[in-house]
């Protein structure tokens, strides 16, 4: 019998990955804010604990894993880079970045396969692949970076800029009718990625990987509800480190 699989937070994307571990035979242990960790972790032994909290609960339940399990940790959120797990030690931790979409009520909407790497990347990936969602594992640690630096740049730039432009517009809408806003967003957003890892990437491979995203579904709407807390974050996150990000303050002076 295969190890269980936890499962730190079921929301909409939790249950998708908890779907796809029982279709792979793994018994799936849920985490929810009335679980006691310390005890159940004295009384199993996971292949692996998957963290599907939302971004803002991200830190509070990376301290909350306990030290037997640091060699088995993945993550699959939004907005992630290594600045966010690095403090807690873990041991070649896997992170999976999503490109599925799950909404109450609705099944998953693929826009493309969903890139992984880590320990466990390839448990993942074989997983999702017995629910018909793409996903495959990354050569190293500099491709996932570049990777998780594309969907921070898709999320953010799709969702403040979004506020900008007319209400309802999709990411179709984004890149034909709105593409000198679209690029000049897209700046601003790379300035502050290019900080918080220490390198840059090709920003013309970047938007075509994000236009290929877009056509994934060319009718995903820009400005989902998080997006004025994302820029707030992002503008919050420029001035810690003295950053200008003269679009994305012009944004948010129109609002």
């Amino acid at each position: 019998m295969k190890k269980p699989i936890v499962v730190l937070g079921i929301g909409e994307l939790g249950s998708v990955f908890a779907r796809a571990f029982l279709k792979s035979n793994y018994p799936v242990y849920p985490i929810t804010r009335t679980t006691n960790i310390g005890e159940l972790s004295s009384s199993i032994d996971p292949e692996l604990i998957l963290v599907c909290v939302a971004e803002g609960d991200l830190q509070s339940a990376l301290s909350s894993i306990p030290s037997k399990w640091k060699d088995r940790v993945a993550m699959m959120q939004n907005e992630l880079l290594p600045r966010d797990w690095e403090a807690y030690n873990f041991t070649n931790p896997s992170v999976i970045s999503v490109w599925f979409e799950k909404k109450k009520g609705m099944d998953s909407k693929v826009l493309i396969s969903s890139p992984a790497y880590g320990a466990k990347a390839q448990i993942l990936c074989d997983s999702l692949a017995l629910i018909d969602i793409p996903a495959h594992v990354v050569a190293d640690e500099n491709e996932l970076l570049f990777e998780l630096v594309l969907k921070n740049l898709y999320i953010l730039t799709t969702n403040i800029a979004g506020l900008a432009i007319e209400p309802g517009a999709n990411v179709d809408d984004l890149r034909n009718n709105n593409l000198a806003l679209m690029r000049d967003v897209s700046k601003d957003v790379l300035t502050l990625q290019t900080q918080l890892i220490g390198q840059s990437f090709d920003e013309n491979q970047l938007e075509q990987g994000m236009i290929k995203a877009f056509e994934g579904d060319l009718n995903h709407g820009c400005m989902g509800r998080s997006a004025p807390t994302r820029l707030d974050r992002t503008l919050e996150l420029a001035k810690e480190f003295s950053l200008e990000m003269p679009t994305l303050q012009k944004i948010k002076g129109s609002l």
